[in-house]
């Protein structure tokens, strides 16, 4: 490259005015008015800030050009003098080109920052799935190896290969000196195409940063204790690198790595350097946020290649504590550079308070001399540092007080008692009368009876028990009624709620449904008469022709309303034809899956989740297992386990497809309890009980952090939404015994409750409305009775479940 040939301005980069950020970025740029703001997106460019002339003569280079003629042409335009706009001008421009914004023409970097290589594409023996993250310089991808386990692909974009050969050459080398401890394991190296790349072990998580944000979302003693958790485990795994010999070299959150279970590991080892490997090696790059104050003083002085130093690095992690436990960083920062790095030579960091932290004065007692301008007067070692935290972490935890749940928030209040007083008797639904479908469990009477049913059952309160009754006997009435009444019972066309969608013998759209809740509400209230004739009615339902194999529409509901009458509302004049109608269920079922095998096929039955697909018919038949005492039916453990091979990784979690052979789905209809995660937490989890084997509670844990981790808000109800992904949320809690997964719940229903009003498809609705998260709700201030309606069965659970003896088996 020489200076004097033609630039151009790659078309991703961005010049703006500053006067057009948002006002609490724009406060934190030290500028003038009229100034602009230049940045590359995915680029490792820090934002800079220049004048409107110098903005204008940049955007000449669009085009490639010299900066001769550059100069040139914009000081003809301006009235400016050439050769003076030209020495004033230079250092900046000179700038751009250092740092990557300005390109010689031709190069294969000014081309926009996007993958080279897709899905399919082959490089060594490993097959790309898809592409994580694409910067200037490098692209990442998720692989799969030939025996079909995951991997990591970091390989150089092209134009970046020079660049790139040392640093990767270095970060294998000491990866091969890690050997798998405290960051991946590297698998191999070479070249592909002519560009290097490493292929590395998969290590799932999130960023730490976002690790940081979701604990501050939980607040309470929860929020407290996970982050004061991660930040001791991160400040561990820095130590434990520097005991091995290592320093990173290029401390940020991008570069550490927080798992589901929590566990850190460290990434991106360009910069690294090894003790016993000669002379202390000039620092490299870094994010300047986490700078050392020896470093900036340098700087400020003209000193450049001051050499990474292990107390140097002790001051960079403890910012990046800093960072986590507050949510800001340690100064606020100037992004002119000189002011930037007089700020980290000169002042102090800012206290905790003056972020509206959480008040930790011990930690932060503890991070303040780690953040000490001298390296003399920081701790001995990170080491110490790290035990200091551990320390005073806990003192901190004593203060904040012991984990337990909390009682709902004013707008979760607020809707469970607009809510309840909406279905009492006399009430405005009551009395008025209801919105077509007026009987069903999914949209009517009897979805609001069942609803009543589980709080009273969970409060011991007779008046919503009374209610319950009162809304069964309702929905009962409008499914006998004649003409356009019992037509009405479950149907609206204007909704394309008709027959010929959802079928004749669905649980959640048709008689069948309000047979089992009149069952469920008189056993509570000891009617045994009652129950048996709703029993009957129940069964005359489920034994009649349904060609519907699903959950939703079909058997599979059918089999599950079987399980659950079995589990605690049949009598013993009926227990036998019970029995042996749900026998036949689950054998219809189990043969039609087999018929539709294997899962990754998809031809006869390509829908996965729970709704309308293998997870909801799998549930069904592991149901009516448990429920009859029976063992999983033949076959079930293999396509359960063809069910579980399908899933990627995602985040903390797993995403399955929706469809066999299908993309990866949208975040949130992958959460979702009808389609995705939310469905298979508590699917993996019974199977975990009924077997003992530990890949499906991996599995129950990979879909826990999928539902959790999808962006908010998103819709807010049971079946698509919110309050179907808080209770498979509970569903986890309830089998691990973890706090934190009721307060990550708690957090969904939350938004679930603030939103379904504006949301909701069909406000008066369980499984599409406000009934569904009003029962969430409820059911928050007793999680042990808290299952997912209609779907996981009734009634409290007794703590954290313990697999049954492992032995044989069918299947």
């Amino acid at each position: 490259m020489t200076v004097l040939g033609p630039f151009v301005l790659p078309g991703d980069v961005v010049v703006a005015p500053v006067a057009g950020l948002p006002p609490e970025l724009r406060e934190r740029i030290e500028h003038r008015p009229g100034d602009y703001c230049v940045t590359r997106p995915r680029s490792r460019a820090t934002t800079s800030v220049i004048d409107e002339g110098t903005a204008s003569l940049l955007e000449r280079f669009r085009e490639p050009t010299t900066i001769v003629d550059a100069v040139i042409t914009f000081s003809s335009a301006t009235g400016l003098e050439p050769r003076r706009t030209l020495d004033e001008v230079f250092p900046v421009l000179a700038g751009f080109v250092r740092d990557g914004l300005l390109l010689p023409a031709g190069s294969a970097l000014t081309e926009p920052i996007e993958a080279a290589l897709g899905p399919g594409d082959v490089v060594g023996d490993a097959e790309i799935v898809e592409t994580v993250q694409v910067l200037l310089d490098t692209e990442v991808h998720l692989a799969r190896l030939p025996g079909g386990s995951p991997a990591a692909l970091k390989i150089a974009r092209e134009g970046s290969e020079g660049d790139l050969v040392p640093l990767l050459r270095r970060e294998a080398a000491v990866l091969r000196l890690l050997d798998g401890r405290a960051g991946p394991r590297l698998l191999g190296s070479g070249e592909h195409a002519g560009r290097p790349y490493l292929l590395l072990s998969w290590v799932a998580g999130v960023d730490a940063h976002d690790a940081a944000d979701e604990a501050r979302r939980l607040g309470g003693p929860e929020g407290v204790g996970a982050l004061l958790g991660l930040v001791e485990r991160v400040v561990a795994a820095f130590a434990a690198l520097h005991a091995l010999g290592v320093l990173h070299g290029d401390v940020h959150p991008r570069n550490v790595l927080v798992g589901p279970d929590q566990e850190v590991v460290l990434l991106d080892f360009g910069l690294s350097a090894h003790h016993g490997a000669g002379p202390a090696r000039p620092r490299g790059g870094g994010v300047d946020f986490f700078l050392e104050p020896e470093s900036a003083r340098a700087r400020l002085a003209g000193r450049s290649g001051e050499p990474l130093t292990a107390a140097g690095e002790q001051y960079a992690v403890a910012a990046l504590a800093y960072l986590l436990l507050t949510g800001a960083h340690t100064h606020a920062f100037s992004l002119h550079p000189e002011h930037m790095l007089r700020q980290l030579r000169d002042e102090p960091p800012l206290p905790f308070a003056g972020h509206g932290a959480a008040e930790l004065p011990a930690t932060e007692r503890v991070l303040r001399r780690a953040l000490a301008k001298s390296p003399g007067d920081r701790y001995p070692s990170l080491a110490a540092l790290s035990r200091a935290l551990r320390t005073a972490a806990r003192a901190d935890q004593t203060a904040t007080g012991p984990m337990a749940g909390r009682a709902a928030g004013g707008p979760e209040r607020a809707l469970l008692d607009r809510v309840l007083s909406r279905l009492d008797v006399p009430g405005p639904l009551f009395d008025g009368g209801l919105v077509p479908p007026t009987a069903s469990l999914m949209n009517g009477a009897a979805g609001f009876a069942y609803a009543l049913l589980r709080i009273a059952e969970a409060r011991a309160d007779g008046h919503l028990l009374a209610l319950a009754d009162a809304w069964a006997v309702r929905a009962a009435a409008a499914a006998a009624a004649g003409g356009e009444a019992g037509a009405a019972a479950f149907v609206n066309e204007s909704l394309g709620i008709v027959p010929e969608l959802t079928g004749r013998g669905s649980l959640y759209h048709q008689v069948s449904g309000v047979h089992l809740v009149q069952a469920r509400v008189a056993t509570a209230r000891g009617d045994a008469r009652s129950r048996d004739a709703a029993v009957e009615a129940f069964l005359g339902a489920a034994e009649a022709p349904c060609p519907e194999l699903d959950l939703a529409f079909g058997r599979s509901g059918l089999l599950l309303g079987c399980a659950t009458l079995l589990e605690g509302c049949v009598g013993p004049a009926l227990e036998g034809r019970l029995r042996a109608s749900g026998a036949r269920l689950s054998e219809s079922v189990r043969a039609d899956l087999t018929r539709a095998a294997p899962v990754a096929d998809g031809h006869r039955l390509g829908t996965l989740g729970a709704a309308h697909g293998w997870a909801g018919c799998l549930f069904a038949l592991l149901r009516w297992a448990r429920a009859s005492s029976s063992p999983p039916p033949e076959g079930v453990i293999g396509f359960l386990d063809q069910l579980g091979a399908l899933a990627h990784p995602a985040g903390r979690g797993l995403l399955w497809p929706v469809k066999a052979g299908g993309p990866r789905p949208d975040p949130l209809l992958g959460a979702s309890w009808c389609n995705g995660t939310a469905g298979l937490v508590p699917l993996w989890w019974l199977a975990h009980e009924l077997t003992g084997e530990h890949r499906y509670e991996e599995w129950a844990r990979g879909a826990a952090w999928s539902a959790y981790e999808a962006p908010l808000p998103g819709p807010a109800d049971l079946c698509c939404g919110l309050a179907g992904r808080a209770y498979a949320l509970l569903a986890h809690h309830a089998r691990t015994g973890d706090p934190t997964w009721q307060a990550r719940a708690r957090l969904l229903a939350a938004h679930a409750a603030t939103r379904v009003r504006e949301a909701a498809q069909r406000p008066d609705s369980l499984h599409k409305g406000e009934v569904g998260v009003a029962l969430l709700v409820a059911e928050l201030d007793t999680p042990r009775w808290a299952r997912m309606p209609l779907y996981e069965g009734d009634g409290p659970l007794s703590g954290a479940l313990t697999p049954p003896p492992r032995g044989p088996r069918s299947g």
